[in-house]
């Protein structure tokens, strides 16, 4: 007789160590693992509790697919995908890497919520230098949301020398003018990141079909997206 033994690995932080943490009410063997103290089991009954799936969801969301497409995909429910984007969101905070930047540029782009006629607009705040993003909002296109995008760079108490923007004129009555650099030349960067962003996030293409029905869902993605542009470039 031959006897065949499983070695059974974390699905979060994929360590070995890991000891049977009784039994769920499925009959199904719960783990713990005593490296990150996560339970999780060998199978799930359930594929949208499987974290590995979650992984993949993750990726999928992060390069063009929507909420029913996750749903076709994996065949986890829309609510399982709509739970992931607001836990993984809030869990989210940009941090800069440096204290003091030359050059910073902000832009604007527009998406839909609830129906195609419902613009909200994207702020946001990137550093070429860096590569990073630094500060985003979401809403209208007014002063007010600006202002409050200038507010969150404050909060982050970093020196930045100069703004570069087009032309809004939002720009021009919010950011200090003897700071304040204007003309397309000067944001090409950010330009090419809007690019990217209308790629990735399903939501933000141009000519979509995909609306969040609220705006919780796309703030949440979106941060999703600025923290694995900032954190793991290679993964976006």
């Amino acid at each position: 007789m031959c006897s065949i033994s499983i070695q059974i690995k974390c699905p979060h932080c994929h360590n070995s160590k890991v000891v049977k943490n009784g039994k769920k009410t499925t009959g199904r063997q719960n783990f713990l693992c005593k490296n990150c103290g996560k339970q999780f089991q060998a199978e799930y009954l359930y594929q949208g509790a499987d974290p590995s799936m979650k992984a993949q969801l993750q990726s999928s969301l992060l390069h063009g697919s929507g909420i029913r497409d996750c749903y076709k995909i994996f065949g986890i429910s829309p609510k399982t995908t709509l739970r992931f984007i607001l836990e993984q969101g809030e869990k989210i905070k940009i941090t800069p890497r440096q204290k003091k930047y030359k050059k910073v540029q902000i832009d604007e782009l527009y998406s839909f919520v609830n129906q195609k006629g419902k613009k909200v607009w994207v702020f946001y705040v990137y550093a070429p230098e860096t590569k990073e993003i630094l500060a985003v909002t979401m809403g209208k296109r007014t002063k007010k949301q600006l202002r409050y995008l200038m507010t969150q760079l404050k909060c982050l108490d970093i020196e930045i020398e100069f703004y570069c923007t087009d032309a809004f004129k939002s720009f021009k009555e919010v950011l200090p003018y003897y700071q304040h650099i204007i003309g397309k030349s000067f944001t090409k960067d950010i330009e090419g990141i809007n690019t990217l962003i209308r790629s990735k996030i399903a939501r933000f293409h141009r000519r979509t079909t995909k609306f969040s029905k609220k705006l919780k869902y796309q703030w949440h993605l979106f941060k999703i997206f600025v923290f694995y542009f900032n954190e793991l470039p290679s993964y976006i």
